[in-house]
């Protein structure tokens, strides 16, 4: 039986980190695979975000010759650095050069909150306050309102691959106190390990938390038409 008989989804991400593509197999349903193209990200601030950007197309390329179903751009800052409505613009030139749809993992966590009716939420990411500032923008834009943001100031891409799971953990537990009152947690980077905790950090907060990870697999299965429920990746696998 060939490999992604159900769904062959091509993710691009940076070069530094397995840690997202590896959250993914882990937990991939029957039938779904995952063709992998990679990105250099020098940085995690605007120039270096800026050269990972230059490379969407020749990765979108790569995807393409695996037949992929989907082509999904994982790196939520290369996208929401340059405002509301940048990740259309990606989408739209993945798609004119490959002919296979797109999405984005910014886009996939905007959806993900939207989907379980969040407006006042609460964000961790690994960045730093001037990057977390164009988040705020960005989010504020589609509708939300940030009640906490909370970075943990990593410029360097590989260094976010050495923090274990419970860091995401801690870090969503941090700014939701902060918050006070928040319909949701968010928790930005796709090379932070979150898989193991968030039904821990639902339970200990009484609220739905979407990651970076688990929000882009939830939006590329559903938007190919497969409604699989994966266990403990918390509420959002819960609604359509």
């Amino acid at each position: 039986m060939m490999l992604g008989w159900r769904a062959r989804i091509g993710q691009m991400r940076p070069a530094t980190a397995i840690e997202g593509a590896e959250e993914w197999r882990s937990v991939a349903p029957t039938g779904v695979a995952f063709a992998d193209a990679r990105t250099i990200v020098p940085r995690v601030d605007e120039a270096g975000l800026k050269v990972m950007m230059g490379q969407v197309l020749e990765a979108a390329r790569q995807l393409a010759t695996a037949k992929v179903d989907l082509i999904v751009q994982c790196g939520a800052p290369g996208t929401f650095l340059r405002g509301a409505g940048h990740d259309e613009e990606v989408v739209a030139e993945i798609e004119k050069e490959t002919g296979i749809p797109a999405i984005t993992m910014m886009a996939a966590m905007m959806d993900g909150l939207k989907a379980l009716g969040a407006r006042k939420v609460a964000v961790g990411t690994i960045y730093t306050d001037e990057v977390n500032a164009q988040m705020t923008r960005y989010m504020e834009a589609q509708g939300f309102e940030v009640v906490a943001m909370g970075g943990l100031q990593i410029t360097d891409p590989f260094e976010a691959s050495v923090h274990d799971a419970d860091s995401a953990y801690r870090l969503g537990r941090d700014v939701f106190r902060q918050a006070g009152s928040a319909d949701a947690i968010l928790i930005s980077c796709g090379t932070y390990r979150t898989f193991p905790v968030i039904p821990y950090l639902e339970m200990d907060t009484g609220v739905p938390v979407v990651t970076s990870n688990q929000a882009t697999l939830w939006r590329a299965l559903r938007y190919l038409g497969l409604r699989d429920v994966i266990p403990d990746l918390g509420k959002l696998w819960t609604v359509a």
